[in-house]
């Protein structure tokens, strides 16, 4: 290992370089004339990457309405082409079935439908056909995803056998195992990436150890289940997280789902996962036209996922601070010529403006970006944008040499996506943002993907350098994944654990919701964890890099992360045994068990939330333990009364959840209608009731709330509200509704009134019974077990129990038998059955 670290720290150099800095020394200014607008921009139903593909070059350029240099021509690598077909995702006007008809009558393959978006091969000649089409709204590439591994070094040292992730280490799953006995057994966990076997060299895999499969010498023989694999060209990245997941997790069996045949295609795989019983899901795959600022179809897929029981996994993404992002700055200037759009400045207040924004892009050199504003997306919520916007690439002499100008009124996407790739000896390129129609937007942003830097110009552009954690890992039911590399973790001899520098940054608003409604800027805590990264696996080299003798290839990216925390999540469930855990409780549990990491981006922050690392570096042994059967987790939640503005029309109590999940909560008063319930958050919410009256007289206002514990057992919660008035009165045992707690009735509520509730797991068993009670204080407790005929078998007298007692019938034959529980003057009966 020592060996290689030195070309592994260059890697990684070379990587903090463009990731972190994502800047470049100099301050061009653009030297040229824009080339002029020859003809009106298209209105056509197919965005200009597939008008260009179905059209002669010529008719191309005019269709799109920019002059292209001859030989310099934009990238292309990102479409999906499979042989005469191209890959697209499609949008329908209204009614789906119609527009999938329309598509399979021009002879396309419709893989996949999801909301308003079809996912579809089809033949290129067959693109023209779809101008004017009346069930149709707008045709774009299935752009190739991103997957978020990146380029790695390879690292010499003995071959174990079979490859272990060292990741198993750094975040002491492999400790977790054997301190609590667990492996994931029982538990199902699916992948979506690329592929899982294009190369061919599956078996390879399970017959070393690396899979599980028929061939596998550990006894692991349960085959991944592969629901679609990419037909041809993937890397089998895929398989590459499954390794890491099997290392992590070796008892738990795997399924697959390819990602990479459209958004559409992509959301149902995230559902089929879920259908054939995937408790825990995790991805690597970003599309470029995912919405930014609002939930698209595939955070709307991950969301559902999370409502069936899913805890879903997705990398956080590899391009750290590499975006711009600005409040949009309107002008009259028109710097492609009459008509064609008015500029966006660039320049902050009292800066001198700035139209033409200096990008690098070095010589062989790939540029994609995905520019989006903020207005709602008629794919994600059917409600369209009111603006279209086109930006553009510009060269030194003032060509256009790229662009991403649809027609954002007709596909009703704010969104806008291209590339380049720099085959001339230039390196200095400019970015042109325009309005071409519609309202002025609030907010802009776009993000470098692949080579492109900024350049540290004079003032600094404001709006560089900003997070770029955007699309479906942001979703509410989605955990992010940043990354650490190994052997800068706690295991290692590094504490705090250090961020990958091209880990991506949190911190981007949702400005809609998925109706199309406008809403305050809502920023979710992403990523939430960080996990190793720079792993062995035991083939995948996706760059074709030389590898060393006596070594394997390293998988650096939070692709490679993502498999590691959803092999801890598949060692949480099977250590709780009951699988009753849900995907919040392993959220929170994770969140509280980590190695605090810094913000690098903020010079001398403290450990903590932060929207560069998360809660920090899973600590598996922590998160394990933590749930480890038959421990209570989830800590008991209170109620308290609160001074209300008018006593005499409301009372107002507030729930405390010291819980770091959500937990479920119904609350209610005791005498009347008034009830509820809502997803209580950590911390603080604060509910109101009306007061209650009998015949005139005022009542004592009684409110209770109710909630499960890990083991499915209700608790509940009491409190008498309070008579003080804010500002004036003080919330005190004076002021409480307790002093005169009688009801019409005349019953009197005890102010501690708790209940006693127990319930037998496993039942039926082979001869160990444990009874599990929900108190919240010891209680003595008399258990009888009985025969199906009557006859007293056993009595146990247990003082101050608290919550697990065995009940043993080995003894007894296989049978139907009932144990009485007295608790305090509560009974209840409880039948068992002994197998």
């Amino acid at each position: 290992m020592k060996s290689a670290l030195p070309f592994i720290a260059a890697t990684l150099l070379s990587l903090s370089f463009h990731s972190v800095n994502a800047q470049i020394k100099g301050d061009p200014s653009f030297p040229g004339v824009a080339a002029g607008a020859t003809v009106e921009k298209s209105s056509s139903t197919l965005s200009p990457d597939l008008q260009k593909l179905a059209t002669p070059p010529k008719k191309a350029a005019a269709a799109i309405g920019k002059p292209i240099p001859p030989g310099v021509g934009e990238y292309t690598g990102y479409l999906q082409l499979k042989g005469n077909n191209v890959l697209v995702d499609v949008t329908a006007k209204e009614d789906i079935a119609s527009a999938k008809a329309e598509l399979q009558q021009l002879g396309a393959t419709v893989i996949s439908t999801y909301g308003r978006v079809i996912s579809a091969s089809i033949p290129i000649s067959a693109l023209p056909q779809l101008e004017g089409s009346a069930t149709i709204r707008f045709v774009r590439p299935a752009y190739k995803p991103m997957h978020v591994g990146v380029r790695y070094a390879a690292a010499a040292g003995p071959k174990p056998a079979p490859v272990i992730s060292q990741g198993d280490t750094a975040q002491l799953s492999y400790l977790a195992r054997k301190q609590y006995r667990v492996n994931g057994s029982g538990v199902k966990v699916g992948v979506l990436s690329d592929s899982y076997n294009n190369l061919g060299t599956a078996d390879i895999g399970v017959d070393h150890g690396e899979l599980p499969g028929h061939g596998n010498p550990f006894g692991f023989k349960t085959p991944v289940q592969v629901l679609e694999d990419l037909d041809s060209g993937g890397t089998d990245e895929g398989r590459a997280m499954m390794e890491i997941l099997h290392s992590v997790a070796p008892g738990s069996t795997l399924a697959f789902h390819t990602a990479d045949k459209g958004q559409a295609d992509f959301a149902n795989g995230i559902l089929q996962l879920a259908s054939v019983g995937c408790s825990v899901i995790g991805d690597d795959v970003f599309y470029f036209a995912e919405p930014f600022f609002q939930d698209g179809i595939l955070a709307q897929a991950v969301d559902e996922a999370k409502k069936r029981g899913v805890t879903y996994f997705s990398a956080a993404g590899n391009e750290s601070i590499r975006s711009y992002t600005s409040p949009y700055r309107a002008t009259n200037v028109e710097p492609l010529g009459p008509g064609f759009g008015t500029a966006h400045n660039f320049s902050g207040p009292g800066a001198p403006p700035r139209y033409f924004q200096p990008i690098y892009i070095p010589t062989g050199g790939i540029f994609i970006t995905s520019f989006q504003w903020d207005q709602s997306s008629f794919t994600a919520s059917g409600v369209g944008d009111s603006t279209d916007m086109d930006i553009y690439l510009l060269d030194n002499q003032g060509n256009i040499v790229a662009a991403g100008n649809s027609n954002n009124l007709a596909s009703g996407d704010p969104i806008e996506v291209f590339g380049y790739q720099n085959l001339t000896k230039n390196v200095t390129f400019y970015l042109v943002i325009v309005k071409f129609a519609g309202i002025d937007p609030q907010n802009l942003k776009y993000i470098l993907y692949d080579d492109a830097l900024f350049y540290l110009t004079k003032p600094p552009i404001p709006g560089i350098l900003t997070p770029s954690l955007v699309g479906h890992t942001k979703a509410a039911g989605a955990i992010s994944v940043g990354a650490a590399y190994y052997q800068q973790t706690p295991p290692y001899g590094v504490n705090p654990p250090v961020l990958e520098g091209f880990s991506s940054v949190g911190g981007v608003p949702n400005y809609y919701d998925i109706e199309g409604n406008r809403i305050a800027p809502l920023i979710r805590k992403k990523p939430e964890i960080v996990a190793p990264d720079g792993v062995f696996t035991s083939f995948f080299n996706p760059f074709n890099e030389t590898i060393p003798p006596g070594s394997y290839p390293q998988f650096f990216g939070t692709s490679a992360a993502t498999p590691h925390a959803a092999g801890v999540a598949a060692l949480m469930i099977d250590a709780q045994r009951l699988h009753t855990i849900t995907p919040s409780q392993i959220k929170g549990v994770m969140e509280s068990n980590t190695w605090g990491m810094v913000d690098p981006y903020t010079p001398g922050s403290a450990t903590g939330f932060n929207f560069a690392a998360g809660y920090g570096l899973i600590k598996a042994t922590g998160a394990v333990g933590e749930v480890k059967f038959p421990n209570a987790y989830v800590q008991a939640l209170q109620l308290q009364p609160l001074c209300s503005p008018d006593p005499s029309k409301t009372r107002n109590f507030q729930i405390t959840n010291p819980n770091p999940f959500e937990v479920q909560v119904s609350w209610f008063v005791i005498g009347s209608d008034q009830r509820g319930s809502f997803t209580m958050q950590p911390g603080d919410t604060t509910f109101s009731t009306t007061a209650l009256y009998y015949r005139g007289g005022p009542l004592p206002v009684i409110a209770g709330i109710t909630w499960q514990d890990n083991f499915e057992f209700p608790h509940l919660g009491l409190a008498y509200s309070t008579r003080a008035q804010c500002g004036k009165d003080s919330v005190s045992a004076a002021n409480s509704d307790a002093l005169g707690a009688t009801t019409a009735t005349g019953k009197s509520f005890a102010a501690g009134a708790k209940p006693t509730i127990a319930e037998v797991s496993p039942n039926p068993s082979t001869g160990l019974f444990r009874l599990y009670l929900s108190l919240d204080q010891p209680q003595n407790i008399i258990l009888t077990l009985y025969s199906a005929d009557g006859r007293e078998l056993q009595t146990q007298r247990v003082a101050a129990a608290t919550s697990v007692i065995d009940i043993d019938a080995t003894a007894y034959r296989p049978g139907i038998y009932f144990l009485k529980i007295i608790q305090g003057s509560e009974v209840k009966t409880i039948k068992l059955m002994k197998q």
